[in-house]
C-alpha cells in the first residue's frame, strides 16, 4: 500500500468534519459504528488484506476519541466561563490589531482567579486602551468573558486557533515579570519587519508587502481587501506554498552557490522553513506548506522521493490533532487547493505540451488555476456563498507580480543596511504592490466578477457531483470515471432545474456586511429592493448580485445619503428611490422619488414595504408573505416581535433568509472571514 498516510490523514479529517456538524451525543454513536466497522474489517480476510479499509476505520475511531476528549476536557471547562467576570493574569502572544478605535490582543492566561476553571487558555481581548507591554510580559486585569460560539462551524475559525472564549478588558496593570518563550524572538522579528516596511514604503502599498512577507493582513484597508476578495486574488495575501517555495528557493540557490555540502544544506533549509513558518504566524496554510516542505527536505537526506499525496496526508493529520481545525476555512481551502494540484492538474497538463516558454507558462497556470477552482468550489460554496469568475485568468498576471514583489521585498530587508539597495528594492516593491492594487480594483468592478452561490441548490448540486466522482475513484477504472462524469453533469443540471421549479415563489433577504455597516437586498426571480449601500464592498457585492441574477431594482432606500446608493441607481436604474430632498437631483435613472416621506406600498405580490422616518431613526419594515423584517438605521432596542436587522451593526458573516408561505430559514455565509 503506497499511500498509507494519505488514507490516515483524509479519513481522520473527513470524520472530524462530520463530527463538527453534529451534537456531541452523535459522536458516541459514530465512535461505536466506526469501532464495529474496524473490528469487522480486521476479521474479514478480504478487507484485512486490502489494508486501506481497516486503516480508514481506525483513523475514524481515533478522530472520534480525540474529538470527544477535546470537547469534555477543553471546550466544556471554558464554556463554563461564559458571561463571567474574572480576575486574571495573562500575557500577549501575537501582534496587536487596531480597528474601530479599539485594540485587539491575542493573549494566553497564566492564572484565572476562579474555582475549578481552566488556567491556561488562549483568547482575544478587546481593550479601549493600548497595552504598553512586551510579548510574554505578565499583565493582571479584570476581564468580561463570552463564549464565541457553540460549535466550530459557527466560530469564524476561532476554534481552529484554540480560541473558545473572547473577552473585554475592563482594567489592567502591566507587571515586571516575563514568561520565557522562544516565540518572543519571532514576534519581535515580525514586528520589526512590519515597522521596517512601513517606514520605507508608504500606505497602502506597504500593507500588501507586509501581507506577502508575514501574512499579516491587519494593515490592508477594507476597500483594497474587498477588491482582492472579489477579484479572486485574496489567496496571494495568505502565506502558503507559493510564498514558502519562493523563500526556500532563494535560500537553496544561495546555499548551492556557496557550495555548502548536502547535509548542512538540508539542515539550514529545514531551519529556514521553521523560521518562516514562525514569521508567518503559524497559520493553517503555512503549516500545511511547511510540513510538506519538511517532508520533501527529509526525503533528500535519505535520497528518497516523497509522495505529494502522502505528504499532504501527514500535514492534514498533524493539523487535525486540533479537532476543530477542519472548521477553519483557510485550512479547508489550502488542503483542497493542493488536492487539485496533485490529482487534477497532472490530468489537465496531458492535454497538450506547448513548446514556447510563454505559451507553456500560460497553459500551466491555467491548468493549475482550473484544478484549484474545481476542488475548492465546495468550500467556497459552503463558507462564502460566492466564487470569483476572473481568478483563473488573473493568476497568469498576478502570480508573477506577487513572486517578484516578494523577492524584492526580501532583498529590501536583507540589504536594508545599504541605502542604494534599499532605495532600488523598496521602489520595485512599491511599484509592484501598487500594480496589484490597481489590477484588483479594476477587476473587482467588472460585471460578473463574482458568481453568487448563496442558494442552497448550488450546494446540493456541487455536493452530489463530488460524491459521485469520489465513489467512482474507488473502482480504479477509466470507464467508471467517465460514466460518473456524465452522470454528475446530468445530476448537476437536474438538481438546479428541480430546485428552481420548487423554489420559484421564494423571496430571499440577504444581509451584506462590511467593516462598518450592513446593507440588505430583498429579491425574487425578477426584482430586488436594496437598502443601505454605504461603501465600495457593498456596492460591488450588490452589483454582482444584480448582474448574475439579472434582477431589476424596484426600490433603493438611501439611509445615509450615500454616494454608492446613488451610483447604483444611476448605473442600474430604479423604479423607486428613497432619499433626502437635496439628493434627488443627482439621481437620473429613477421613475419615482420618496424624499424622507412615510409610505406603505405593495411592491410585489409577496412583498410590502413600510417606511418611517423621524429625527432619531429610520425604519424599513419588510413584510414578506406573513414574515416581517425590520431594518433599523441606528442600533437601539426596538420592542417588536419581528426580526430586526441593524444597518449600523457590522458582522463577520452575511446571512441569507429564504422566505415563503411556511415561514423562513436562515443560512450564514463567509462566517470564517474576519
Amino acid at each position: 500500500m503506497k499511500r498509507v498516510f494519505a488514507h490516515i490523514g483524509f479519513s481522520f479529517a473527513i470524520t472530524l468534519i462530520i463530527l463538527n456538524f453534529l451534537k456531541i451525543e452523535a459522536a458516541f454513536v459514530i465512535l461505536a459504528i466506526a469501532s464495529v466497522a474496524f473490528a469487522i474489517s480486521i476479521l474479514l480476510k478480504i478487507t484485512r488484506q486490502s489494508v486501506s479499509v481497516p486503516l480508514c476505520m481506525f483513523s475514524a475511531v481515533l478522530a472520534c476519541v480525540i474529538f470527544i476528549s477535546n470537547y469534555y476536557f477543553v471546550f466544556l471547562p471554558q464554556k463554563n466561563l461564559d458571561a463571567e467576570k474574572v480576575n486574571a493574569e495573562f500575557y500577549i502572544v501575537d501582534l496587536e490589531e487596531n480597528k474601530n478605535d479599539s485594540y485587539y490582543y491575542t493573549v494566553k492566561t497564566s492564572y484565572i482567579n476562579k474555582n475549578n476553571s481552566p488556567q491556561s487558555i488562549k483568547l482575544t481581548l478587546k481593550s479601549e486602551d493600548k497595552i504598553n507591554a512586551d510579548y510574554y510580559q505578565k499583565i493582571s486585569g479584570n476581564i468580561k468573558l463570552r463564549l464565541i460560539a457553540e460549535n466550530g462551524f459557527s466560530s469564524y475559525g476561532c476554534f481552529g486557533n484554540n480560541e473558545f472564549l473572547a473577552g473585554t478588558l475592563l482594567d489592567f496593570k502591566v507587571q515586571n515579570e516575563k514568561v520565557f518563550n522562544i516565540n518572543t524572538f519571532i514576534l519581535h522579528q515580525r514586528e520589526s519587519i512590519k515597522n521596517f516596511v512601513k517606514s520605507n514604503i508608504k500606505s497602502p502599498e506597504n500593507s500588501i508587502i507586509i501581507a506577502l512577507l508575514i501574512g499579516d493582513k491587519s494593515e490592508i484597508p477594507s476597500q483594497i481587501n474587498d477588491d482582492f476578495k472579489y477579484s479572486g486574488m485574496s489567496h496571494l495575501m495568505a502565506v502558503s506554498g507559493l510564498h514558502l517555495a519562493v523563500f526556500c528557493g532563494a535560500v537553496s540557490l544561495l546555499l548551492k552557490n556557496l557550495r555548502i555540502p548536502k547535509i548542512p544544506q538540508v539542515c539550514i533549509s529545514l531551519f529556514s522553513v521553521l523560521l518562516y513558518m514562525g514569521l508567518a504566524g503559524f497559520s493553517k496554510s503555512v503549516l500545511r506548506a511547511g510540513i510538506m516542505m519538511i517532508i520533501l527536505l527529509c526525503g533528500r537526506l535519505f535520497n528518497e522521493r516523497s509522495d505529494a499525496l502522502n505528504a499532504l496526508g501527514i500535514a492534514v493529520f498533524l493539523i487535525c490533532l486540533n479537532p476543530y481545525a477542519v472548521t477553519d476555512a483557510g485550512a479547508l481551502l489550502t488542503v483542497t487547493a493542493v488536492l487539485g494540484l496533485i490529482i487534477i492538474n497532472p490530468i489537465l497538463r496531458k492535454i497538450c505540451n506547448p513548446k514556447f516558454f510563454i505559451t507553456d507558462y500560460v497553459f500551466k497556470t491555467i491548468c493549475a488555476s482550473v484544478s484549484v477552482f474545481i476542488t475548492t468550489l465546495p468550500v467556497c460554496c459552503i463558507c462564502f456563498g460566492y466564487v470569483s469568475t476572473f481568478g483563473i485568468l488573473l493568476n497568469i498576471i498576478m502570480i508573477p507580480i506577487a513572486q517578484i514583489a516578494l523577492i524584492s521585498s526580501l532583498l529590501m530587508i536583507i540589504f536594508g543596511w545599504c541605502n542604494p539597495f534599499l532605495f532600488v528594492f523598496s521602489r520595485i516593491s512599491r511599484v509592484l504592490s501598487s500594480a496589484m492594487i490597481l489590477i484588483a480594483e479594476k477587476t473587482a468592478g467588472i460585471p460578473h466578477a463574482v458568481a453568487d452561490l448563496s442558494d442552497n441548490k448550488y450546494f446540493l448540486a456541487i455536493g452530489a457531483v463530488f460524491i459521485i466522482l469520489g465513489v467512482s475513484f474507488f473502482f480504479n477504472s477509466k470507464k467508471a470515471v467517465k460514466r460518473a462524469s456524465v452522470l454528475a453533469i446530468v445530476i448537476f443540471i437536474s438538481v438546479i432545474s428541480v430546485s428552481d421549479f420548487l423554489n420559484q415563489n421564494n423571496v430571499y433577504v440577504r444581509e451584506i456586511h462590511s467593516y462598518y455597516s450592513t446593507s440588505v437586498v430583498v429579491y425574487n426571480k425578477k426584482n430586488a429592493v436594496v437598502i443601505g449601500v454605504n461603501d465600495s464592498s457593498q456596492y460591488y457585492a450588490v452589483s454582482n448580485m444584480l448582474r448574475s441574477k439579472n434582477l431589476h431594482i424596484s426600490m433603493i432606500v438611501d439611509t445615509n445619503n450615500s454616494e454608492y446608493s446613488k451610483r447604483l441607481a444611476n448605473k442600474f436604474g430604479a423604479l423607486n428611490y428613497v432619499c433626502k430632498n437635496e439628493n434627488a437631483k443627482f439621481i437620473q435613472n429613477c421613475d419615482n422619488f420618496f424624499c424622507d416621506d412615510e409610505f406603505n406600498i405593495d411592491l410585489w405580490k409577496q412583498l410590502n414595504v413600510e417606511y418611517k422616518s423621524n429625527t432619531k431613526n429610520k425604519y424599513v419594515t419588510l413584510t414578506i408573505f406573513d414574515t416581517e423584517f425590520m431594518c433599523i438605521n441606528k442600533y437601539e432596542t426596538i420592542n417588536a416581535d419581528n426580526h430586526s436587522i441593524y444597518l449600523s451593526n457590522p458582522s463577520d458573516y452575511d446571512i441569507v433568509y429564504t422566505v415563503n408561505e411556511n415561514g423562513y430559514s436562515e443560512r450564514r455565509l463567509n462566517e470564517w472571514q474576519k
